[in-house]
């Protein structure tokens, strides 16, 4: 059977990402691998070829390379970092390959870590995400006090110290599928892979920005039929990430394998697992009116006060231009202005790094004025309706916000942990009391904010 062609899906900025499909099936399913991609080498490995083709064989596969790896264009990069974080880049390119084939839901298959943007995509799109698979995936890479399962601070730098020295010579067999470290083939096919996939110094930057990111607060979101899979000797994703994914996202069922191999090809029952699930009787449908998403307010400073000196005309029309900059920036950023309520707003963004830059943009703006702004950004749960949204995570932006001063974007420590690789950095704002939600909230706020 013939390889599947490689077209490209176009990005709003232009950018070409570059998908396969494979299948007629009735059923979508979506793979979102790591960064060691490429969609045009995958079918040299017979083994990988057999796997998709075991998969596609429950539906119509969609294949896709993210940008930076494989056959698609490079990453964006703005003043020497990534112009949004790398999960709010996965993100969209997975929603520009499902428009671009006409998919209007699908099954999202995560493998090991591009299980993490798959997560957060089952969230914030549950209306596009019919399932979702978690291939020896996890919430977090690194190890916390409170989440013993992550790889210690000296894993991470072996595994980085192992891509410096040793990328394109087959050296991702070493933590992905080590049992064929024996077969001189397997190991020359990787070393290829490696070489096609992605640069070497892409693949570390990926891997020191991976080893911040933090989605377990994501995991209570997501409300679509979920199967995970993990295996228990494996060292790069131990079986306690797979086990405390399944604990934390509703109505889990998790599948444990014997055995060290994580590649997706690798362990010929992954494919197994996965075309069960696949093929099991209608999922019980979830509401998608709740859905993961970055909630902005701001608030002008000092409003009664400069009232008071400018006089009720004055004042009305730097409202009007207040009004005009904001509804501009949020449009810019592809955000949803919500609500005004007198001189501030509230807005929704599908990534919160496009929230953070999207707050300092207005904030600059209103400071050409005279004007002071406050801005808080939180990333959660929100109720889509009619007339608005509503939710905690409106509240808890509103008291983020209410903690903040003049010329302050302040976000919780969500947003933070989610914006990794965008090159956004933020300074330690202190541990908070917010007034009617519970616990304590760690805070930051944006350097370039003031």
């Amino acid at each position: 059977m013939d390889v599947p062609q490689i077209r490209y899906a176009t990005a709003p900025n232009g950018a070409r990402v570059a998908y396969q499909v494979i299948g007629d099936g009735a059923r979508d399913i979506l793979l979102s691998t790591n960064w060691l991609s490429s969609i045009d080498l995958m079918w040299d490995e017979p083994r990988y070829e057999h796997c998709l083709r075991r998969i596609a064989s429950y539906g119509r596969l969609i294949l896709f390379d993210k940008r930076g790896t494989g056959a698609s264009d490079p990453l964006e990069v703005r003043d020497g970092a990534f112009d949004v974080s790398l999960l709010e880049q996965a993100d969209e390119d997975m929603l520009v390959v499902l428009d671009e084939v006409d998919s209007a839901r699908a099954t999202v298959v995560g493998a090991d870590l591009g299980g993490i943007a798959a997560i957060v995509f089952a969230a914030t799109h549950p209306e596009r995400t019919e399932a979702l698979v978690l291939q020896d995936s996890c919430a977090k890479v690194t190890m916390a006090e409170d989440y013993p399962w992550g790889l210690a601070e000296t894993a991470i730098s072996a595994v980085i110290d192992a891509v410096r020295e040793g990328w394109g010579t087959g050296v991702g067999l070493v933590a992905l599928a080590p049992t064929l470290l024996e077969d001189p083939s397997s190991i020359q096919w990787c070393a290829r892979y490696e070489r096609l996939s992605v640069p070497p110094a892409t693949m570390i930057a990926s891997w020191e920005d991976a080893a911040r990111v933090d989605v377990r607060a994501v995991l209570p979101l997501v409300r679509v039929p979920t199967l995970v899979l993990s295996h228990d000797a494996n060292t790069l994703i131990p079986v306690g990430q797979g086990r405390y994914l399944a604990d934390q996202i509703l109505d889990a069922r998790h599948v444990e394998l014997d055995g060290t191999d994580i590649w997706l090809f690798s362990d010929p029952r992954l494919a197994d697992e996965i075309s069960s699930f696949l093929g099991e009787a209608s999922a019980p449908s979830y509401a998608d009116d709740r859905v993961l998403a970055a909630v902005l307010l701001t608030d002008l400073v000092s409003s009664t006060t400069q009232l008071a000196q400018l006089g009720d005309r004055k004042w009305k029309e730097l409202l009007e231009i207040h009004d005009r900059v904001s509804a501009r920036a949020v449009d810019n950023h592809r955000g949803k202005l919500v609500d005004r309520a007198g001189d501030g707003m509230l807005a929704t963004f599908d990534g919160p790094a496009r929230a953070v830059r999207c707050a300092a943009a207005i904030g600059t703006e209103l400071r050409k004025l005279g004007l002071d702004m406050r801005a808080g950004v939180h990333a959660g749960e929100i109720e889509l309706r009619r007339d608005g949204v509503a939710g905690i995570a409106v509240h808890i932006a509103a008291r983020v916000m209410g903690k903040a001063g003049a010329g302050e974007v302040i976000v919780s420590r969500t947003v933070r942990d989610l914006v990794v690789g965008s090159g956004l950095e933020f300074t330690d704002f202190g541990v908070h009391e917010l007034k009617g939600i519970s616990g304590t909230w760690e805070l930051f706020a944006l350097e370039t904010s003031r």
